[in-house]
C-alpha cells in the first residue's frame, strides 16, 4: 500500500443518476494539481466510469477528459473488488488496484483530509 495521501476521495455515487461523481473527479484532479497527493478510491456505482458506457453516464464527456489527466498523471484509482466484478471492468483508462472493504477502510483512517461522495 501506497503512504498516507494528503487528500483520498472516496467516491460512491452513481454517475448514472447524478453528476456528483464527475465532480468528485473535477476537485480532485483540481486539488492534485498542486503539490498535494491525492488517491481515488471508488466504491460502487461509482465504478461505472471506468467502463467503455462511460458516455452514456451523466457528465460523461467530463469524466472522460478527467480520466485522461489522471491517467497522465499515472494516478492509480482504488476499487472495490466488488464494484470491478459487478460492473466488469477492464482495459479501465486508468491503473486500477483491486481494495477490499478492509483495505478501503485502513485507507480512509490513514489519510489525512477526506471527501466523501456518498
Amino acid at each position: 500500500m501506497t503512504s498516507a495521501p494528503a487528500l483520498l476521495l472516496f467516491i460512491a455515487s452513481d454517475p448514472e443518476r447524478s453528476g456528483a461523481t464527475a465532480e468528485a473527479l473535477r476537485m480532485g484532479m483540481g486539488l492534485a494539481a498542486g503539490s498535494r497527493s491525492v488517491q481515488v478510491v471508488l466504491s460502487g456505482p461509482a465504478a461505472r466510469v471506468l467502463t467503455e458506457e462511460v458516455d452514456e453516464l451523466v457528465d460523461g464527456e467530463m469524466i472522460e477528459n478527467h480520466l485522461e489527466v489522471f491517467a497522465e498523471w499515472d494516478t492509480p484509482f482504488f476499487v472495490a473488488r466488488q464494484a470491478i466484478a459487478e460492473y466488469g471492468i477492464r482495459d479501465a483508462p486508468v491503473p486500477v488496484v483491486p481494495v477490499d472493504d478492509s483495505e478501503i477502510a485502513r485507507m480512509l483512517a490513514r489519510a489525512r483530509n477526506v471527501m466523501v461522495f456518498p
